[in-house]
């Protein structure tokens, strides 16, 4: 059996599993395009763990990050073949997903924000629905086909809480609400003359991501702010802005509704990273400005603890000194 006969019951396998479509879209991108044009004509029984570096070969026309996708794709499909009972000659996990450079975590400022808010005009309808739904992503942390599903129903003005369906795992969930984002919401309703159960509409309809993309593009990004300005930055900005505020990690994660605690760390990482540059400025600019010495600075000439002191106590109060 050639590879590439496997593909369209691998995806419905997907399908079947309640993996959502936009990830399902991504496979197929990759398994007729990648994996079908380097080893695609392979009787499955003779593939070679090899043969992944023709896959990862293939993929590079699709950007910096095509060649981890695509070899991803392929070991989940070679996991597929063999859950299938077909003859698989190697193990799927022997298969090396190739690195790539950690991506920065980018979200916006609050003076970023604000600047996006003063440029959008709200007395339009299309200007009133963006600026509500940039309320609501950046209070909520819904994904953008979240929100473009969620009905006027769904929302507990008094709880200040919505549930939704998680558009990846499929469970229902609560995502909470400020009074902004609620007084916006009631701007918006007041402003539409339609009768949608949905929150976000287009047209007849709800309204569709790229509606809400297309407006971005066209409204938002001549304001000077060197990011990708999409949907899922204002996402990223609430998780950022709720671990800067002194949210512990595991309300984070409940928060932002992550399916693995590996995620939330990965943002939390990222934000010491930064903090590590204030850190940076803070100590180094007083030692060389004069302002503390460097002999101060390293210790040698740390306090002795008083009779009775615990000396990681005075360690803690030098250190609050230096900072």
């Amino acid at each position: 059996m050639q590879l590439k006969e496997l593909f369209n019951d691998y995806l419905a396998y997907l399908a079947n599993n309640g993996m959502d479509a936009k990830t399902i879209r991504e496979h197929k991108r990759f398994l007729e395009g990648a994996i079908a044009q380097s080893v695609g004509n392979k009787e499955i029984e003779n593939l070679r763990i090899i043969d992944s570096a023709a896959v990862r070969k293939a993929a590079e026309v699709h950007g910096e990050y095509g060649p981890q996708r695509a070899v991803v794709a392929f070991r989940q499909l070679m996991k597929y073949a063999k859950a299938a009972g077909l003859k698989v000659p190697f193990d799927w996990r022997d298969v090396e997903v190739p690195k790539v450079p950690k991506k920065e975590n980018e979200y916006l400022t609050i003076e970023e924000i604000d600047k996006i808010r003063n440029a959008i005009d709200t007395t339009k309808n299309a200007g009133i629905r963006t600026r509500t739904l940039i309320e609501v992503l950046l209070d909520t942390g819904m994904r953008i086909s979240e929100a473009c599903f969620l009905k006027k129903e769904d929302i507990d003005w008094e709880l200040k809480e919505a549930h939704i369906v998680n558009v990846k795992t499929k469970d229902h969930e609560k995502v909470y609400f400020t009074d902004r984002s609620l007084e916006w919401l009631k701007r918006y309703f007041a402003f539409r003359t339609d009768d949608l159960p949905w929150a976000f509409v287009s047209g007849r309809g709800h309204l569709l991501p790229v509606t809400s993309r297309n407006y971005i593009r066209t409204h938002l990004l001549n304001l000077g702010i060197k990011k990708h300005l999409k949907h899922h930055l204002f996402r990223k900005s609430f998780v950022t802005h709720l671990i800067q505020g002194g949210a512990d990690i595991t309300a984070v994660g409940d928060l932002a509704r992550h399916r693995s605690p590996r995620t939330t760390l990965r943002h939390y990482a990222a934000v010491n990273k930064e903090r590590s540059k204030d850190v940076h400025r803070r100590v180094l600019d007083r030692v060389f400005n004069g302002a503390i010495t460097a002999d101060e600075y390293i210790g040698t000439k740390r306090r002795k603890p008083k009779q009775g002191t615990d000396a990681a106590e005075v360690r803690r109060e030098d250190d609050h000194r230096v900072l």
